[in-house]
């Protein structure tokens, strides 16, 4: 008996545990982006969203990320105080271009949760017109 009432327990177990859900979605505050994904924002045009983050420690407080390809980067290096050391974009939506602190442009950090929010000016060139400098509005949401 003792074996046909274990038997009906492990099948009643299988059976509830075949019908459950999945985990549970991943719930995020408004305005945040699942940890490894970014959205950047250049002179007006959103790339897709990106899932080529890294993020490294480079002591002393500081923080560079990466988020794209080689072909088509940007760079961030942050510090603990949440200020923004410096911004760069290489050839991402056609604009190639850096914020460096108080040297030119400029840039603000919020964050919503674990996400860095940066918004500013940045002093760089467009591909349809190379030789012309040109200072252009960013934004940049990522995720580490």
């Amino acid at each position: 008996m003792q074996r046909g009432c274990t038997a009906a327990t492990l099948l009643l177990l299988i059976a509830t545990a075949g019908c459950s859900s999945g985990p549970p979605a991943l719930t995020l505050p408004n305005g945040a982006l699942p940890p490894g994904t970014a959205h950047v924002t250049v002179n007006g045009n959103e790339t897709r969203q990106v899932h080529e983050v890294k993020c490294e420690s480079i002591g002393k407080g500081l923080t560079w990320i990466y988020i794209g390809s080689a072909r088509a980067r940007t760079t961030l290096l942050l510090d603990d105080a949440r200020t923004p050391k410096a911004v760069a974009f290489n050839d991402v939506e056609g604009f190639t271009g850096s914020y460096w602190q108080d040297l030119q442009g400029n840039a603000r950090l919020a964050m919503v949760d674990q996400t860095y929010m940066l918004t500013g000016t940045v002093a760089g060139f467009n591909a349809e017109q190379p030789h012309t400098r040109t200072m252009t509005d960013f934004a940049v949401k990522v995720a580490c």
